[in-house]
């Protein structure tokens, strides 16, 4: 990419209510002229006083509750969600089908207990896509794997046979920044060296579980028996091993059904212009089961629904079609927004920006821009519509590349964003049974809403874009935020 100035010192800005000016002749460019900053003003308005994010969030999180990916809980939200978009006014709403290997429910309470050196009960739960565990349950001792990579299976498999296997964040940090592929290859391993079950003791405080998902990415059951541990009897564990051996013993069932239908939302307001070309405004619907997934992701899938609903009910038309999205899977490995990317593949040159959020309701700072600096001037051509906001600026911080679904889309060289807040808090709360909707606040909520409609819209009406990456591009784009090792263990997983 050529470097140039942001348009924002080329141009200068008008006071408050002004135009923000741009190059029109540059086509890998975002432009804002009068009439788009006077509908960013009232679309910005919109959502921050009459936006309906928290109450679709409240409705999603308390009336409908978990919606694990092929439940009736999530067929339920898809349910709710096209008509919402269909009372809106939104055209051509649909469901979009893709199958899942395996969906995973749990069946009833999991009960555990250590059994030696003295009896406890342990706080433990189904992982997520684990089988059920055997008539009368998984007994054993206990065996702490300090290396979770496949070299460190293969060094302590005489310890791992008929052993329960324990995994903690120790465990992975032995191998700082290991792709999850290798992580999940390292799992793989544990049934095949005879361990009896496998226990993630990656839980929060309060003993609470942290769904991870054994599905190496794809949805697929686990090939072991695997438990989700809290935090302090992870670490009673460990104390006790340090001076001795440890049993336990644990139950649970799960409803496994392979091969299902999954359904993504899909809704447009089409654009003005016929060239074919679309933004996509995207979140997921799908949540893990501990809480009800108000925060990951009832306020991204809520965004998408209230974005769409203000710019509609202002009557606003952008000069390119705005498609609204909100996919399943996520939580499994981004499989849903995978089978979307490859179902669309053939449109994606007319995709000019995909907009994601999925990281809770903290105020919002920005957007992950993932090293283009194409779009982070882009950012900063909106910098005087978003500063009153406090979320104009962007980072290239890799650390969440391909944890959610603007990664299929990334790769494909489309200028992909996903709105940038603060995760202190959400970290507390994410995959966890805290995960509720008490914990969003309305006001931080709704202002991450409105960074995400003002940016999203710029770009559908804008008379210029940003140019599409070629491969080496992206590949050199990834490479300068550290993730380009772990793209490449994604497709050495057949993810892209």
């Amino acid at each position: 990419m050529k470097k140039r100035l942001p348009l924002w010192l080329l141009c200068g800005v008008m006071a408050a209510g002004g135009a923000v000016c741009g190059a029109q002749s540059a086509q890998d460019q975002l432009t804002v002229d009068a009439k788009l900053n006077q509908e960013l003003v009232r679309l910005g308005g919109q959502l921050m006083l009459a936006g309906k994010a928290y109450e679709y969030d409240e409705h999603l999180a308390d009336d409908i509750g978990p919606r694990l990916t092929g439940s009736a809980n999530y067929e339920k939200a898809v349910a709710w969600a096209e008509d919402e978009f269909k009372q809106m006014g939104l055209k051509n709403v649909h469901g979009e089908s893709w199958t899942i290997p395996a969906t995973w429910e749990p069946e009833g309470v999991a009960t555990a207990r250590m059994i030696a050196p003295h009896e406890q009960a342990l706080h433990l739960v189904s992982e997520g896509w684990s089988p059920s565990t055997p008539p009368g349950g998984v007994r054993g001792g206990v065996f702490y794997l300090d290396d979770a990579s496949v070299e460190g299976v293969k060094a302590a498999a005489a310890k791992i046979k008929d052993s329960i296997v324990l995994v903690d964040g120790d465990s992975l940090r032995k191998h700082p920044g290991q792709p999850f592929g290798k992580l999940f290859d390292a799992l793989d391993l544990l049934e095949g060296e005879g361990a009896r079950a496998l226990v993630l003791g990656l839980g929060a405080v309060n003993n609470a579980p942290s769904m991870v998902g054994v599905t190496d990415f794809k949805g697929t059951e686990a090939n072991i028996v695997t438990a989700n541990l809290g935090m302090e009897d992870t670490l009673l564990l460990k104390r006790l091993l340090a001076k001795g051996p440890v049993e336990i013993e644990f139950s649970f069932k799960n409803r496994i059904r392979k091969d299902v239908t999954v359904h993504n939302v899909v809704a447009e307001i089409p654009g003005s212009g016929d060239n074919g070309e679309y933004v996509i405004v995207g979140g997921h619907l799908d949540s893990w089961n501990p809480g009800t997934g108000a925060q990951d992701n009832g306020t991204g899938a809520s965004s998408v629904l209230a974005v769409a609903q203000a710019i509609e009910a202002l009557g606003l038309k952008p000069r390119r079609t705005m498609r609204f999205i909100l996919f399943g899977g996520e939580e499994e490995g981004l499989v849903g927004s995978l089978r979307y990317a490859h179902a669309h593949a053939a449109d994606a040159g007319k995709c000019v920006g995909d907009f994601v959020s999925d990281s809770g309701a903290e105020a919002p700072k920005g957007w992950y821009v993932f090293g283009r600096k194409d779009e982070a001037d882009a950012v900063t051509v909106l910098k005087p519509l978003l500063t009153g906001l406090d979320a104009w600026n962007t980072t290239d911080s890799g650390q969440f590349t391909f944890s959610t679904d603007e990664g299929p889309f990334l790769v494909e060289g489309i200028p992909s964003f996903v709105l940038w807040t603060g995760v202190e808090k959400y970290m507390q709360l994410h995959h966890k049974p805290s995960d509720t909707f008490d914990k969003v606040d309305p006001r931080d909520l709704n202002l991450g809403v409105a960074v995400v409609g003002m940016t999203a819209y710029a770009f559908a009406d804008s008379p210029t874009t940003l140019k599409h990456y070629s491969a080496t591009e992206v590949e050199d784009e990834l490479k300068g935020i550290k993730s380009l090792d772990e793209y490449k263990d994604m497709q050495a997983h057949g993810l892209f």
